[in-house]
């Protein structure tokens, strides 16, 4: 259903991910907030793997919850405190999309909305 872009003039993605993705007309759009790593009770989990687990495991509740899937995610925006956490962050993102690539940004940023925060996660889905 989603179209994927990378053309030959381009250098290509160094990453898991696609430099752009189409929907088709008629699309049913999911435009989800920033996600971070806070459990149902409050707690935020130690160290960028957990939390990393965690900010995916929320996103695709909220898919889950809008009768989607990884495999309708279109774009991924990724804000993160500390550039040597790219690595596990991709692992965690390669682990819940599978197979599936989207479009992504990735920057790194001076702080989120609380300290003990490492990262945040927001992402756009289209399905039919």
């Amino acid at each position: 259903m989603l179209k994927t872009y990378n053309p030959a003039a381009v250098a290509g993605p160094f990453g898991h991910y696609d430099h752009a993705v189409e929907a088709p007309a008629g699309a049913r759009w999911l435009h989800v907030s920033g996600q971070v790593a806070i459990t149902d009770d409050g707690r935020v989990p130690d160290g960028i793997d957990a939390q990393a687990d965690l900010v995916w495991r929320n996103l695709i509740a909220i898919l889950t919850d809008a009768g989607m899937g990884p495999e309708n995610v279109v774009k991924t925006n990724t804000y993160l405190l500390d550039a040597s956490h790219f690595p596990p962050l991709r692992a965690a993102r390669e682990r819940t999309l599978g197979q599936h690539k989207a479009a992504s940004s990735t920057v790194v940023v001076s702080g989120l909305a609380r300290p003990e925060l490492l990262v945040e996660i927001d992402l756009v889905a289209a399905a039919p």
